[in-house]
C-alpha cells in the first residue's frame, strides 16, 4: 500500500468537479436507501468541490463499466461506493480493470489484512474473500481499518488536463466508508482553489413559485453566491452557497445573500439551519414564561399536541392539549350555502372566553372539523380552518386544500404555530385570507 501524497492545488478558479457512484441492486429495487452519496456530497462540498452528478446503478458489468469510463472526461474525482464484497454480484474491482484495461492482481498486504481480520474474529477466512485482496494493475490499495473489504484508489490521466482524474472505490458499509475517505481518500485529494459556505434559511407562508418572485434576482442561474429553493410539506428552504478563493470572504458573501434574503421574504423567515417552526415559537414561549392551550379537530388531527409533546421541555409550555371528534367538535358543513365553518367559529369563541377566564396562557390554538367538497372542476377540496386566540383578539385562517391528508393537516398545523409564532415577532404581518374577531 502506498503512501499519500500530500495534497494537490488544481490550477486557476475553475470548479472542481466531482461524480460519485453507488453500485448495489439493493438501492436501484429499492430495499436499501443510498444515503452515502449524500454524506460525501457534503464532505465535499465543504471542501470546494463541486458535485455535479449522482449516479446509482445495479450489479450489471457493462453499464458500470461504461460510467466509470465515461467519468474521467466530465470530472476530476469519481468516488464508488459498494461492489467491494467477496461475492460473485461484488464487481466494482471487475469494472475499474476492464475500463482501464488494467488487470486484476491480487495484493499481497491487503490480503494479509483480511486474514488477520478473520484470525482476531477467531474464524477462519472463507476462500470467497481471497478476492477482496484483488485490484487493477495501476492502482493502489486503501486500507479498512474497520472491514474486510479494501478501497482501490487510481489516477486517470487525461489528455485535455493537467491533472489526472482521481478514483477512489469504497466500501459500501456507511461505516467502513466514511473512515476509509477520512483516513485514507481525504489526504490524496487535490486542494480547490475555493472555499464553499454554506447555510439554509427556513420560511413559511409563501409558495414556491410566490417565493422565487420576491427573491427575483437573487435565484438567477450562474450566481455566486447561488440561492436554491425547495419546498417540503409547506416549508420552503432557501439554501445558499457562496464560493470564494478564501473562507472569510465566502462568509461575507453568504451573510449578505442571507440578509437580502430576509430583506425580500420579511418575517415569513423564522430561522436558519434545521430549526422547525414549532421550535421558535417554543422558544418565544418559554422567552416569556407563557404556556398554550391545544384544541384540535380532523382538520389537524392531533399534529399540533403531539410536536409541543415531543419531549420534556416543549411539554412544558403545554397547559393543555385535546382532540376532538367531529361529534365533539363541529364538522364544517360542506352543504352551507355561506359559511360551512359558521358554527364552528361560534363555539371557538365561546370556548376562548370560558378558557381565558380560568387560566393565564399566551395563546390557544384551535382546528376545525373537516370535510371533503366537490368542486365544479372535478377536484376534491379538503375543507378546513384554523384559529389562533391570543387574549385581546381571534384569528381564523382557512387551510382548505387539494390532496395528501397528511400535507393537509401539517400545513394547517403550521398554520396555526405560525399566527401565533407571528403574534410575538411581527403582529403587523398580515397573513392572506385572515380574519380578525377581536375579543
Amino acid at each position: 500500500m502506498s503512501a499519500p501524497n500530500p495534497p494537490r492545488r488544481l490550477n486557476g478558479n475553475r470548479l472542481v468537479r466531482a461524480e460519485i457512484l453507488a453500485i448495489g441492486s439493493e438501492l436501484t429495487c429499492g430495499s436499501r436507501l443510498d444515503t452515502n452519496s449524500q454524506w460525501l456530497s457534503r464532505e465535499l462540498e465543504a471542501l470546494g468541490w463541486t458535485v455535479v452528478r449522482h449516479t446509482t446503478l445495479a450489479d450489471e458489468l457493462d453499464a458500470i463499466v461504461a460510467e466509470i469510463s465515461a467519468a474521467p472526461q466530465r470530472s476530476d474525482l469519481l468516488l464508488i461506493t459498494g461492489g467491494l464484497g467477496p461475492t460473485l454480484d461484488d464487481l466494482t474491482r471487475d469494472a475499474l480493470a476492464q475500463a482501464f484495461a488494467s488487470p486484476l492482481e491480487r495484493d499481497p498486504v491487503s490480503l494479509q489484512q483480511i486474514r488477520d481480520l478473520f484470525a482476531a474474529r477467531g474464524r477462519s477466512m472463507p476462500e470467497s474473500n481471497l478476492r477482496q485482496a484483488d485490484r487493477p494493475r495501476e492502482s493502489e490499495s486503501l486500507f479498512n481499518s474497520c472491514g474486510t473489504a479494501p478501497g482501490i484508489l487510481m489516477r486517470i490521466p487525461r489528455t485535455d488536463h493537467a491533472h489526472p482524474c482521481l478514483i477512489a472505490a469504497l466500501p459500501g458499509v456507511p461505516a467502513e466508508m466514511r473512515v476509509m475517505f477520512q483516513e485514507q481518500v481525504l489526504p490524496q485529494l487535490p486542494a480547490s482553489s475555493a472555499r464553499l459556505v454554506r447555510g439554509v434559511l427556513r420560511s413559511f407562508g409563501f409558495g414556491e413559485s410566490e417565493a422565487e418572485q420576491r427573491l427575483g434576482d437573487l435565484t438567477a442561474r450562474g450566481r455566486n453566491p447561488e440561492v436554491g429553493i425547495t419546498a417540503s410539506e409547506a416549508v420552503i428552504s432557501l439554501w445558499v452557497s457562496s464560493r470564494s478563493a478564501d473562507a472569510e470572504t465566502a462568509e461575507q458573501m453568504f451573510q449578505r445573500t442571507a440578509a437580502e434574503i430576509r430583506d425580500r421574504l420579511g418575517a415569513a423567515v423564522y430561522g436558519d439551519g434545521d430549526i422547525e417552526l414549532h421550535e421558535v415559537l417554543l422558544q418565544q414561549l418559554h422567552d416569556r414564561r407563557l404556556q398554550i392551550s391545544v384544541l384540535e379537530g380532523t382538520t389537524t388531527g392531533g399534529q399540533i399536541g403531539m410536536w409541543f409533546s415531543a419531549d420534556h421541555r416543549s411539554s412544558t409550555v403545554l397547559e393543555q392539549a385535546a382532540l376532538l371528534t367531529d361529534s365533539d367538535w363541529n364538522k364544517a358543513d360542506s352543504t352551507a350555502d355561506n359559511d360551512p365553518f359558521a358554527d364552528w367559529k361560534k363555539q371557538v369563541v365561546s370556548s376562548c372566553d370560558r378558557i381565558f377566564s380560568a387560566r393565564s396562557l399566551g395563546g390557544i390554538l384551535l382546528s376545525s372539523g373537516c370535510c371533503d367538497q366537490q368542486q365544479e372542476s372535478g377536484v376534491m377540496l379538503r375543507r378546513g380552518q384554523i384559529a389562533v386566540a391570543t387574549p385581546d383578539l381571534i384569528r381564523f385562517v382557512d387551510v382548505s386544500m387539494s390532496g395528501n391528508l397528511r400535507i393537509f393537516r401539517q400545513r394547517a398545523a403550521r398554520t396555526a404555530i405560525n399566527l401565533l409564532r407571528l403574534h410575538y415577532s411581527a403582529p403587523e404581518w398580515e397573513v392572506p385570507g385572515m380574519v380578525k374577531l377581536p375579543r
